[in-house]
């Protein structure tokens, strides 16, 4: 081989590598948490420092790295026979090429997100260590939360409301984080158990224990549109953001169609247009919303 033709073929594994890394990690992922974290800093009035912005970054791809890459892992076996994996959207197990760089990736990730600890307030210091060690909980042994009912889909809620502390309390204010904040928990844990429905048959070939594995789909499905209704109940009693409000109903509608008429709106399709609905809130609240707030 020339030196030319191996220095393409270094680049190119390089490439792929890379490109594996970032499937990994869930572009969408970076998006919602970069959103989270900065609607926090609106509400919080935080201004911009050089920690903020180095947290904006490392929120995006090194945390998804950690937080996916560490969950992608511990699935490889599901995420094998999950016709939902291997793609840019929903990641996949090992897409990596090199097995250590997989294994070794997400501690990195987590490793640059650790650096910024000691630089917060104590307030979000805590809140950005808990979220990163039940980013760990949530996946690996012993605890492997992903497999706990109930206790699977709040991980999930404490993570997304985390990301929103984290910037609310960036600036070192004393005012709590408003209710409206944690009032959303049954809806976000409801639509990370609507999510297992799409991934019940892979789950259950591999033997992790679910709630839709132990419940069956539609149990976990009506689970999932309890919560959900819980947290519409609240509209009328909290000020939630008009995008918010929205976005609870419309995430209760949808899974309430799938319960009626599962073979016209199929889990697949429903959890697509509660996805898409919840990242196009994210951004409109960061982009749009807050700033005249």
């Amino acid at each position: 081989m020339t030196t030319d033709a191996r220095r393409q073929s270094i680049a190119a594994g390089a490439l792929a590598a890379f490109k594996g890394l970032v499937r990994t990690s869930r572009p969408l992922g970076w998006v919602a948490a970069l959103a989270l974290f900065r609607i926090g800093m609106a509400y919080g009035f935080v201004d911009e420092t050089p920690v903020t912005i180095g947290l904006s970054v490392v929120l995006t791809f090194p945390y998804c790295l950690y937080l996916f890459g560490l969950n992608d892992l511990a699935d490889e076996e599901s995420d094998r026979k999950n016709p939902r994996k291997g793609n840019w959207l929903h990641g996949a197990s090992e897409p990596v090429s090199r097995p250590m760089l997989a294994r070794v990736s997400p501690w990195v990730g987590g490793a640059a997100v650790v650096m910024f600890v000691p630089f917060l307030p104590l307030k979000a210091a805590a809140v950005l260590s808990g979220i990163l060690l039940i980013s760990w909980a949530y996946s690996c042994p012993p605890f492997r939360l992903k497999e706990v009912p109930i206790v699977d889909g709040l991980v999930t809620a404490s993570i997304m409301i985390g990301l929103l502390g984290i910037g609310y309390l960036s600036g070192g204010t004393q005012v709590p984080i408003p209710m409206e904040a944690y009032a959303v928990t049954p809806t976000l844990a409801g639509l990370h158990i609507f999510a297992s429905v799409v991934d019940v048959e892979s789950d259950r070939e591999a033997g992790h224990r679910t709630l839709a594995v132990r419940l069956g789909p539609r149990g976990a499905g009506a689970v999932a549109l309890v919560l959900s209704l819980s947290t519409v109940g609240t509209i009328p009693l909290l000020q939630y953001a008009e995008p918010i409000a929205i976005y609870t109903v419309i995430q209760a509608c949808v899974v309430g169609i799938w319960m009626i008429v599962p073979r016209w709106l199929t889990a697949r399709r429903a959890i697509t247009i509660v996805g898409v609905s919840g990242i196009l809130t994210l951004v409109y609240l960061a982009l749009v919303y807050v700033r005249g707030w």
